[in-house]
């Protein structure tokens, strides 16, 4: 049975489009900063609670506790530790909530510098902001800085860096020479140190891809190349690949190549999750980071289950297949949105505006809202296994607490 559920304005890509083209790299560069706090402040208490009877909760989720942490950008999540920001006229304040719904911490940024990601040293997982050179004082002087993302303890940094975050992970690029031009080139930075691992302006014929959890995705040599960071600090290009995969193979166009993170993506901080390669929104090819395994083809989405480990992707068709890239549904599609993946079902938005509720294992058709409901209607983008959530709404993104902080 399907259900006619409308989504919900995507206010947090909105927001993100508004800054991130200043993202602490303002052309205003004698533009005084606002008064705020870049150290993180240590909080440890319950995000507030929200009261559900407001809103329009998918059937899976409607008995559970919501909190508001006020987020208004969407969340990162590693580790059982949720960071996003939420702004207050020219600052923003970044927050870490756990799955209990604790928020651990908190720091202020500038609202120009919404750029953030999460990484590992290997050792432990980091938040990575960007903020302005406080010893500059005014915008276009960009800095980044990483932090124990259970903690805040700050690990390293300020290390300058060229501009404002570029991603995927711990890269950053020149600002464009015009308003709406295309950034300069990229750098990479170490997740363990922050140093500076790879610079397009000093290496010859390479482009920065990403950086996945200390994983290094470049084109380079016709190819695209995996690269431990470890890898790079020690030897740089000389040392050798992870794996690689010709682009010639997928007839990518090498300048316009990229890669995205499908989300949710629960594997990925221990490199068992994938990422999507390619050119635009039709020929991307989800490839597995440990080890470059092809999971699946011609592509524009992608998302991973957490409790069933399927992948549900978008292509000319919506397919589910396990984590060894088996088909297990096909179907033809046109104009599907995905939306979220968890607790073995798939959230798609249809070129209605409606939301569906799609079996992950035999793409069948269920129940995602109680037709009866009303209120703020809000759609899940990540459910964990342990029943953590992340749910979107018109204005906001709300967390569901795991069974150890909902008891």
């Amino acid at each position: 049975m399907r259900s006619r559920v409308t989504s919900p304005v995507r206010i947090g890509v909105v927001l993100t489009a508004a800054v991130v083209l200043s993202a602490c790299s303002s052309g205003q560069q004698t533009e005084l900063l606002p008064d705020y706090e870049p150290e993180p402040q240590q909080v440890n208490s319950p995000a507030v609670t929200t009261d559900t009877s407001a809103l329009r909760l998918p059937l899976q989720l409607a008995e559970g506790q919501v909190v508001a942490p006020g987020w208004r950008t969407p969340p990162h999540t590693a580790d059982g530790v949720s960071l996003s920001a939420e702004h207050h006229e020219d600052v923003l304040t970044f927050r870490a909530v756990d799955a209990t719904g604790t928020v651990l911490w908190e720091a202020q940024r500038p609202l120009s510098c919404t750029g953030f990601t999460l990484t590992s040293d290997g050792d432990q997982y980091l938040a990575v902001l960007t903020d302005i050179d406080a010893e500059v004082q005014t915008f276009g002087h960009t800095v980044a800085s990483g932090y124990d993302l259970h903690s805040g303890e700050q690990i390293w940094g300020p290390v300058e860096v060229p501009g404002p975050h570029q991603g995927p992970g711990t890269v950053f690029a020149s600002p464009p020479e015009a308003a709406m031009g295309s950034n300069g080139p990229k750098v990479v930075l170490d997740p363990a140190t922050g140093e500076v691992l790879l610079d397009e302006r000093n290496t010859q014929d390479i482009r920065i891809l990403g950086e996945f959890y200390a994983t290094i995705l470049v084109a380079h040599d016709g190819d695209v190349k995996a690269y431990a960071a470890s890898t790079l600090a020690d030897s740089g290009l000389d040392g050798d690949p992870q794996w690689s995969l010709p682009i010639a193979d997928h007839q990518w166009d090498e300048e316009q190549l990229s890669v995205s993170v499908p989300s949710p993506n629960p594997g990925l901080e221990d490199d068992a999750g994938a990422v999507l390669i390619g050119t635009d929104s039709t020929d991307r090819a989800l490839v597995r980071l440990g080890d470059g395994q092809l999971l699946a083809e011609e592509l524009s989405d992608a998302g991973q289950d957490p409790s069933s480990q399927t992948w549900v992707t978008l292509g000319q068709e919506l397919s589910g297949y396990d984590a060894e890239g088996e088909l297990l549904f096909q179907e033809p599609q046109e104009g599907l949105e995905l939306v979220g993946v968890g607790a073995a079902i798939a959230y798609v938005e249809n070129p209605d505006g409606d939301i569906e509720a799609r079996n992950v294992i035999t793409g069948a058709l269920s129940r995602s809202y109680d037709p009866q409901d009303t209120g703020e209607l809000v759609v899940p983008h990540m459910i964990e296994t342990d029943g953590a959530a992340i749910l979107e709404g018109p204005d906001s993104y709300y967390l569901v607490p795991g069974a150890e902080g909902s008891e």
